[in-house]
């Protein structure tokens, strides 16, 4: 699992954010700061509350309960994306724990 573990951080920080190479914490901050929007992003995505999109774009668990009165097998595929999004949201969280990890130096 460790090899899992230091594949994940080295895509996620020197692949797409070359600047967490130097440990600084500043530029540390910036991959913290987008990436939590990210997770923010996923965990709105996953509930689909229709405050900002009135319509059913996103594939959350409000707006399949919503689809599922009409028609059952657009019903299942938004509960599909609601389980891809929880699924995208936790595995966010445990990547932003890895590198938070080895931000701290616990390599």
């Amino acid at each position: 699992m460790e090899v899992l573990d230091w594949f994940l951080i080295v895509v996620t920080c020197d692949s797409l954010f070359p600047n967490c190479r130097t440990d600084s914490a500043l530029k540390f901050s910036w991959f913290f700061l987008f990436y939590l929007i990210h997770i923010g992003f996923c965990i709105f995505a996953a509930i689909a509350p229709p405050i900002v999109f009135h319509g059913k774009s996103l594939t959350g668990i409000l707006a399949a309960i919503e689809v599922f009165s009409d028609h059952m097998l657009v019903g299942i595929f938004y509960l599909v994306g609601f389980a891809l999004f929880c699924l995208e949201s936790l595995l966010s969280l445990w990547v932003l724990q890895k590198v938070y990890m080895y931000f701290r130096g616990n390599k």
